[in-house]
């Protein structure tokens, strides 16, 4: 794929926050698969959130070793959600980006589904979304049964209220590309933490742009604690009502 005469441009962004361990087996696992992606232009943008484990001092090693790693920090940790909507606005205004990733930093995410997830948007995908709840996608075996149950149900729960059209809301891997997002009203989604997974996928959905869900096996960290928030399932069900309520709301008065 092209933009003129140069290569698009795909920027995976990798929020982290005491990823030191984690950041610098992913980076190396980044650059092996991009290697083998002929038709894009890869980079790695990290946006730190003040990791007191020096996880941007070894990202800046990496940065010495590859052009084509990005850092940004911010002073105060302000949640997942914010993070990204501030590492996607750098990766669009300043960086120049065709498509954005969003990508964790702690093994979850497997590099080398990102060549076939480009390959989908070649054949036309807006949206390509790892997905754990099509055929072919997992989630881990060993997880516990009340992680197994709040990743399912929390679907399901979207699925009900919001669309059934689609299987895996709160994946946390998924590309986009910039000419969709540049039509997203940011300040429609309120959430600073986890649920924003949520909404922007609803936001991406009410666009009817083609998005792609593709089967990816999960697999869990091992290095490190995990950074869910306790109050991560209230806040996912609260939005959910009340995007329920926006649509019924539309649905009346519209």
């Amino acid at each position: 794929m092209h933009r003129g005469d140069k290569l698009e441009k795909v920027i995976i962004i990798i929020p982290t926050y005491n990823e030191r361990n984690n950041i610098s087996i992913i980076l190396n696992e980044l650059e092996i698969v991009f290697s083998k992606i002929k038709n894009y232009d890869m980079f790695v943008l990290v946006y730190d959130s003040d990791s007191s484990d020096n996880t941007a001092e070894v990202v800046r090693e990496y940065q010495q070793k590859f052009p084509n790693i990005y850092l940004q920090t911010e002073e105060k940790k302000s949640g997942l959600g914010s993070a990204y909507f501030q590492a996607m606005q750098y990766a669009i205004d300043t960086l120049h980006a065709d498509f954005v990733f969003e990508f964790d930093a702690d093994g979850s995410h497997r590099p080398e589904y990102l060549p076939p997830m480009m390959e989908a948007f070649k054949q036309g995908a807006d949206v390509v979304m790892g997905s754990r709840y099509v055929p072919g996608g997992a989630i881990p075996k060993n997880w516990a049964l009340n992680r197994k149950l709040l990743s399912v149900l929390g679907n399901v729960a979207a699925r009900i209220m919001l669309s059934y059209k689609i299987k895996d809301y709160t994946t946390g891997f998924r590309g986009t590309r910039v000419s969709v997002l540049k039509k997203i009203n940011w300040s429609d989604i309120k959430s600073t933490g986890y649920a924003y997974k949520i909404h922007l996928m609803w936001l991406l959905y009410l666009l009817r742009v083609k998005i792609v869900e593709f089967p990816i096996c999960f697999v869990d960290r091992k290095e490190g604690l995990s950074k869910l928030p306790k109050n991560n399932v209230l806040e996912s069900l609260l939005l959910l009502f009340n995007l329920r309520l926006q649509r019924i709301m539309n649905f009346l008065f519209n």
